[in-house]
């Protein structure tokens, strides 16, 4: 598993169709075939990740957007974007930035 940190830039695959059901985001990724069903805060998620993007930048705004604690959030986004990369969704960058 690919361990994304705060330095970490992520952005989405482009092996992978989207639909809009109900407010909820389904993606099936082309290659492996699987589906994969976004809901609550996982589409505003899958928004940000359009264009390669740091979890930081990810957790800032959702706290400025959520009442959530920064812990609390920058927790939650690792875990799911460590969920998305899994499903091979993502790519993921982990070389440091200059």
């Amino acid at each position: 598993m690919v361990a994304i940190d705060a330095g970490s830039t992520v952005v989405a695959t482009d092996n992978c169709v989207t639909t809009t059901i109900d407010g909820e985001i389904v993606l099936l990724n082309n290659e492996t075939g699987r589906y994969q069903g976004l809901s609550g805060v996982g589409p505003d998620i899958w928004g940000r990740i359009q264009e390669p993007t740091e979890p930081a930048d990810i957790v800032s705004a959702l706290v400025g957007e959520y009442d959530v604690d920064r812990d609390r959030a920058a927790t939650d986004v690792e875990r799911f974007l460590e969920t998305l990369a899994a499903e091979q969704l993502i790519n993921v960058d982990t070389s440091p930035t200059p």
